[in-house]
């Protein structure tokens, strides 16, 4: 498997700060996206005993957080090569969240292994839509569409 693409950012990038992906925030959740063969950007996930929401689940907004960051990796490993995630700074334009959806479907287990699968859905004019997700084993427990914008500095 490549490099994750959150490790790809130079480093002092703003983006590295992030509570969910920010591969320099020890206090977030760290996640980790990677490539697949087949377009598909996987993320796996290990929630904490402290992410709970009721004794053996997830907590629904650890789940949204998930869903966030790795619905907006998805678009920017659509518009971007990992070269060019490597050189990106802030006036070159990043995506973030416009809006965000979450179904949860099954409860999230929080003493397994989640993986999350996304996929860009739809281009628009200014934005790139992407669908997220979130299977614990072969059980889908939740599902989330991230609406994505390119922001530049200024």
């Amino acid at each position: 498997m490549s490099q994750a693409l959150q490790d790809l950012l130079p480093p002092g990038h703003p983006a590295r700060g992030c509570y969910g992906c920010g591969a320099d925030n020890h206090d977030g959740l760290r996640l980790k996206s990677y490539r697949d063969p087949s377009g598909i950007l996987l993320c796996r996930f290990e929630p904490r005993p402290t992410q709970t929401a009721f004794p053996g689940m997830t907590n629904g907004g650890i789940l949204a957080t998930l869903m966030d960051c790795h619905g907006v990796w998805t678009a920017m490993a659509a518009r971007f090569d990992d070269e060019a995630i490597a050189r990106i700074g802030m006036d070159d334009g990043i995506f973030v969240t416009r809006a965000l959806s979450v179904e949860f479907l099954n409860p999230s287990p929080i003493n397994a292994l989640l993986s999350a699968q996304g996929r860009l859905v739809e281009e628009g004019r200014r934005s790139l839509t992407t669908e997220v997700e979130v299977f614990a084993g072969d059980t889908l427990c939740a599902r989330g569409r991230v609406v994505t914008v390119r922001v530049r500095k200024g």
